[in-house]
């Protein structure tokens, strides 16, 4: 009995085995760039971060894919926040024109719950999802987000948007241990 209650615990431990996720602020000519990387071994799904910086205001966001991952273009260009509104869907054959629009960005609306203020306030909420068909198509296991530009000389440190989801991975089953990062940033 004892062998297989013991045999049962390691194959639950085994079954949820987590994966760190980590989040890095870089500071790459006068920008904040937002990087993640995971040790998971398949792509992580969707981001929610507050981006936040204590002095001064994010004033732009760029650098960021739109669209599907592909193998051409890999990465999280699908934003949640930001779909519904920019965004138009063919209702005969569910394509996707064109998502190349200036409206369609990764930056939550601050009226939105749990959002924060926004473009030029000291908090953004950004809202990054990966579509994709095949595993040639995902996402790396590491890469950047997205760029923000701010007006002055700031720490700028991210944070978990747990009303908004978070970080989840393509196994929802999968524990996530979360390295948040900051650096200072001059632009």
């Amino acid at each position: 009995m004892r062998r297989l209650v013991f045999s049962l615990v390691i194959l639950w431990v085994a079954g949820t085995a987590s994966a760190t996720v980590e989040i890095v602020v870089k500071n790459v000519n006068g920008m904040a760039e937002i990087h993640y990387k995971t040790t998971a071994a398949e792509p992580i799904s969707a981001f929610a971060l507050d981006v936040t910086v204590d002095a001064g205001d994010i004033t732009g966001v760029s650098g960021f894919v739109r669209g599907e991952s592909t193998a051409t273009a890999p990465g999280y260009g699908i934003f949640p926040a930001s779909f519904a509104a920019a965004i138009t869907v063919d209702p005969e054959t569910g394509e996707i024109s064109d998502w190349n629009l200036a409206d369609y960005t990764p930056l939550a609306n601050p009226l939105h719950p749990g959002a924060l203020g926004g473009l030029d306030t000291p908090g953004v909420t950004l809202e990054m999802g990966a579509l994709f068909s095949t595993a040639e198509d995902a996402p790396a296991l590491e890469g950047l987000l997205c760029k923000l530009a701010i007006s002055e000389a700031a720490n700028v440190t991210v944070g978990l948007n747990e009303i908004r989801g978070g970080i989840v991975m393509k196994d929802a089953s999968k524990a996530i241990e979360p390295v948040l990062g900051s650096a200072s940033v001059s632009p």
